[in-house]
Formats: structure tokens, C-alpha cells, sequence
């Protein structure tokens, strides 16, 4: 028989008197995973009592429980104090706030304060819905008080099948190019890289959400490209028994390709920068470019790696700040997120997080960006994805020297080459995206990424797009504006049904921003996510220079205070 465990006491204010109708929630706190333990409603008298047995913990090594009681009214903390589990009575003090009902936008920072005090549970990976705990581990929620949408599982997955409504080979007229260079399509992929990794989910099974762990620190720290740094992740970086430096990336024997073992596997931080050509290609130059930073210092240099460590994150966080954003978002969203941030409210004493909102949906938007075939310099082109003569690589293999990319033809490098554009964003995808050859699975819908992508939202319990938008206060698009009218009608949904957000991000940007940039819910998640993950890093020149400037040459743009991507290339590869 299972050990139980009761919480049980009263509420009452400074003067004594009880505090009803007000949420007790208790958790265990233990040196393994914090388990929310449950939630109950004080009575008329202030009192509760809440019971749970030993089921309720996370295994056997958890130990003794070791249990915090939290009291909230709606979104507010009132109190927080350790608890014994052996029966005792618990006494609280809390003093209702007195206020008027607040506004949404109140609503919304109270809601924001609540995950600060959540935040300093050890090991929180628990992303529920209840307002009372929106989930503070490495996954949470910007909107945990919104209801997941309702969608048949079924209808998801059939939408994104080659053929069907998301496919661009199958739209009426043309596809249209924006006016963004198209390796910045692989910069997005390559910062989603260094902010999260998930390896415990399978995209094959439901994704339990109160399970995920993000197991990438969610920082902008190159901690793909540096992993756990030259003392630790020895196999990154040059062996002084070769004549080599810890302080320098390891690289490939007089050839453009990352370094590789002898079965071809390269060694790096990250391997998923290794599943396609152009991207791996990126990694490569980021190993380059720290090398280059390194050598740019003298070698007298006191902590001379962690100088150029720094140095080179920095201006990768510059260049994300400064050019990527604005890029892909509307700038005047990313004005007013630079100003202040109001979803997404972490500091520096908190422990950071990645918004499911985000990670799940809005940071999507990359897919609709991609191209079907990639010029990679003046002889090599053809498919980024699949096998045969027509396919630049089939991934996590060495890339021979007859496919290195040339980077103008991807980014404007000032010498005239006629670079390819990225695709607008909007709900189409690529036919390739949408029958990936390198997912062996007899489902079709688990070959195609516009499928898993809204089969993930559900699993995650995404809410609606049109509810992120109500709740924001922005413009709000019908089915009938955002085109999902006509695809509840040919799948025989209910018509009342709203759309997906990561669907609504993509129509949105086409909508409101002729798909050159993200739209007003696509942006504000977006920028909020990567301007926070930046502000709240306690290493990041926002927070230990805020005034501070690049200080690289800048051998294309040309620039004084400023630092672009293909300054970055240049300076990476010595082509400035």
C-alpha cells in the first residue's frame, strides 16, 4: 500500500480573519524533478485539505518528499512557505489584494510575476495549463490560461500531405520569393539549434508536454558550436599532443568540412548541424570564425579563450539582435519588445525557459521560407534534401570540395553574385518538406514536416491562433481572411474550428505583411523569446556592456558599430 501524505490548514490574513476562495497548490521540491502534487480552493473558514500518496512522486530516489505550499488568487502570488508532510496543521498568512478587477493587460503581467515565483523550483519540467502553475523547467507556456485548440488529430495530418492545401506545388500560381537573402533561412535554423534540444520526444508518439525536457541551454551562448567547453568536450578542439592549442576548433585536413571521424560522423557540438549541406557548411564557418577571433588577439592574451568566447558570441548576438530580427520580423514589434517585454517576462535571476508558443509553432515559420533546389556555388545545385544526382546530400556525411558553398550565393557579399532569395513566408511548404526522404516510416503524415508540425501543436495543447491574437490585443484574422474557411470546408471540419498557430503565424505573415516578414502574433513571440533569452542571460553584452558596440572589421558591409552575417563569413573563411 502506497504512503500517504496530507497538507491540510488554514488561510487567514494579518488581523486573523479567513481568506476564502483562493488556490492552495503544493508541490514536492525534492532533489529529483518538481512534482505539482495538487491544487484546491480555500474554503468559506480559509481552510483546505489536500491529500496524495507516494504514486504522486517521481520514482524511488526522490526520497522524502520535500513539499512547498503556494497560495495564489488568480494570478497572483499571495504566499509561499515549506511544508511538513506528516499531518500537521499549516497556518498561512495572505493578504488578499484589494483592487479592482484587473485589465487583460494586468491579467497578463500578474500572470508573468506568478512564473517568476515558480521559477526557483529546482528541475520544474511540468508545463501544465493551470493558471495556477504554468510550468517553469526548460519548457513552459507564454499563455497558460488559454485553452488548447480543438482539432481532430486526423484532419492535422492529412493537411499536410503532398498534394494538399500546404503543398506550393499544388497551389495555384506561382511561388513568390521575398526579399530576404536565403542563408538566412539557415541562420534561423542554426539559432533554434543552439537554443534548444529536445531528445527525449518522438515525433512517432504522442509528446507529453509535462515530460519534455530541453536539454540546450535556452541561451544564445554557442553552446552548439563551444559544447561543454575545451576541458570537457576534448574532442572538439585541437590536441597539444599534435602540435595543436585547446584554445582552437579541431578542423578537417585541408578540406572546407567539418571534422570527422572515420566513419564520417562529424564531431560537434550539435549533430543535428551536420542533417543538411548549407547548414553544415554554417558550422563550419562558426568553427572558422571563433579560430579567426582567437587569432586576432595577441598571443600574450590573459584568459585568451575565454576572450575570444566571448567576443564571438557577442557578435553572434549582435548580429541576431540587430540584423536577423528585423529580418523576419515586423521592426516596429521589435522596437517595442526592446523597449519591454510583456509575455515573455524572465530576468536574470530566473531560470530561463522555452515558451511551447515558440518552439512549437511560431519559430516555424522557417519551413515555408525554404527553397526547393539551392544554388551552392558556380557548378553545384540541386535539392537540399534526398538521394541521387539531383540531391545536394543525404546529410551527416563529408561534404567533398566540389559542393562547398560559396556564401553569395545564399548572402549579399558586395561581389555582385546574384543571391538566391528566401521564399515568402505563408502556409506552403516545399514538396520535398513535405515527403522527407530521410524518415523511414510506412505513415505518410510522419514523412511530411507540415503534418508533425500541427500534430506536435496538438500533442503540446497549442491554443488557437486567433486566441494568442485576442490575447495580445492585436488585429485578429478570420478563417475566411486567413483561407482556413476553405480547408475546414474540403476536410469537412466543423466551421467553427480555429486555426492552428503555427498555420496562423504563416497566413498571418502572407495577410498582413505580403509574407516578407512575420505578422503581429508571429512577431511579438518571436522577438519576445530571443530579445528575453539575451536580456536575461547574465553574460551576454546586454547585460555586462549594454552600450557596447561590434569590434570586428566588418570586410563587407563596410560598417563602423555594426556587424553583419556575411562579415561574419567573410571574416570566418578570409574572404574579405
Amino acid at each position: 500500500m502506497s504512503n500517504g501524505y496530507s497538507v491540510r490548514g488554514i488561510v487567514h490574513d494579518p488581523t486573523g480573519q479567513p481568506v476564502p476562495n483562493v488556490s492552495a497548490l503544493v508541490v514536492d521540491v525534492d532533489l529529483g524533478v518538481d512534482d505539482p502534487l495538487g491544487a484546491v480552493s480555500t474554503g468559506l473558514d480559509g481552510r483546505f485539505d489536500l491529500t496524495f500518496d507516494a504514486d504522486a512522486f517521481d520514482g524511488a530516489l526522490e526520497g522524502a518528499p520535500e513539499l512547498r505550499l503556494y497560495v495564489f488568487d488568480g494570478g497572483t502570488r499571495l504566499a509561499a512557505r515549506a511544508v511538513d508532510a506528516d499531518g500537521g496543521r499549516v497556518e498561512v498568512t495572505a493578504e488578499r489584494p484589494t483592487e479592482a478587477v484587473p485589465t487583460m493587460d494586468e491579467a497578463m503581467g500578474m500572470m508573468e510575476e506568478m512564473h517568476h515565483g515558480l521559477s526557483g523550483l529546482r528541475g520544474m519540467t511540468n508545463t501544465p495549463r493551470a493558471p495556477t502553475h504554468p510550468g517553469q523547467g526548460r519548457f513552459g507556456r507564454m499563455f497558460p490560461y488559454l485553452d488548447a485548440a480543438d482539432h481532430d488529430v486526423e484532419f492535422l495530418k492529412d493537411l499536410g500531405l503532398p498534394g494538399n492545401e500546404l503543398d506550393e506545388s499544388a497551389a495555384s500560381g506561382s511561388v513568390a520569393d521575398s526579399e530576404t537573402p536565403s542563408g538566412f533561412v539557415f541562420v534561423g535554423q542554426f539559432v533554434d539549434h543552439d537554443i534548444t534540444l529536445d531528445p527525449l520526444s518522438s515525433l512517432s508518439r504522442q509528446v507529453d508536454p509535462d515530460a519534455i525536457r530541453n536539454f540546450r541551454t535556452p541561451r544564445l551562448d554557442l553552446d552548439s558550436v563551444y559544447g561543454s567547453g575545451p576541458e570537457v568536450s576534448r574532442f572538439l578542439y585541437e590536441s597539444p599532443f599534435r602540435g595543436g592549442t585547446r584554445d582552437r576548433f579541431l578542423l578537417a585536413d585541408g578540406r572546407p568540412d567539418l571534422p570527422r571521424n572515420r566513419e564520417g560522423t562529424a564531431l560537434v557540438g550539435d549533430p543535428r548541424n551536420d542533417e543538411n549541406l548549407v547548414l553544415s557548411q554554417f558550422q563550419y564557418a562558426m568553427l572558422n570564425f571563433h579560430n579567426a577571433v582567437f587569432e586576432g588577439f595577441p598571443e600574450d592574451t590573459e584568459n585568451h579563450f575565454e576572450r575570444a568566447q566571448q567576443a564571438a558570441r557577442w557578435h553572434y548576438q549582435w548580429i541576431v539582435l540587430e540584423e536577423y530580427l528585423p529580418m523576419v520580423c515586423d521592426e516596429t514589434v521589435v522596437d517595442a519588445v526592446r523597449d519591454g517585454r510583456r509575455y515573455f517576462t524572465i530576468g536574470r535571476e530566473d531560470r530561463a525557459y522555452m515558451p511551447l508558443e515558440f518552439a512549437g509553432a511560431a519559430y516555424r515559420f522557417g519551413h515555408s521560407q525554404a527553397r526547393l533546389r539551392y544554388r551552392v556555388n558556380d557548378d553545384a545545385e540541386g535539392k537540399l534534401f534526398g538521394h541521387g544526382p539531383d540531391a545536394l546530400s543525404m546529410g551527416f556525411q563529408p561534404v567533398p570540395a566540389s559542393k562547398a558553398v560559396d556564401w553569395s550565393h545564399l548572402f549579399e557579399m558586395g561581389d555582385g553574385t546574384d543571391t538566391q532569395l528566401a521564399r515568402k513566408i505563408d502556409p506552403l511548404l516545399a514538396p520535398d518538406l513535405l515527403d522527407l526522404p530521410f524518415v523511414s516510416s510506412d505513415e505518410a503524415w510522419q514523412r511530411s514536416l507540415a503534418s508533425r508540425n500541427l500534430v506536435r501543436g496538438h500533442n503540446l495543447g497549442l491554443p488557437s491562433g486567433q486566441a494568442v491574437a485576442r490575447a495580445m490585443g492585436v488585429e485578429t484574422l478570420s478563417n475566411d481572411d486567413l483561407g482556413f474557411d476553405a480547408i475546414l470546408h474540403a476536410h469537412d471540419q466543423p466551421t467553427d474550428t480555429e486555426a492552428p498557430l503555427w498555420y496562423y503565424v504563416l497566413a498571418e505573415a502572407r495577410e498582413l505583411a505580403d509574407g516578407e516578414h512575420l505578422g503581429p502574433v508571429g512577431s511579438r513571440i518571436v522577438a519576445e523569446v530571443l530579445v528575453g533569452l539575451i536580456e536575461s542571460d547574465p553574460r551576454s553584452f546586454l547585460t555586462l556592456q549594454p552600450n557596447w558596440t561590434p569590434t570586428l572589421p566588418t570586410p563587407v558591409s563596410g560598417a563602423t558599430d555594426d556587424f553583419t552575417t556575411a562579415d561574419l563569413l567573410a571574416l570566418a573563411l578570409d574572404d574579405g
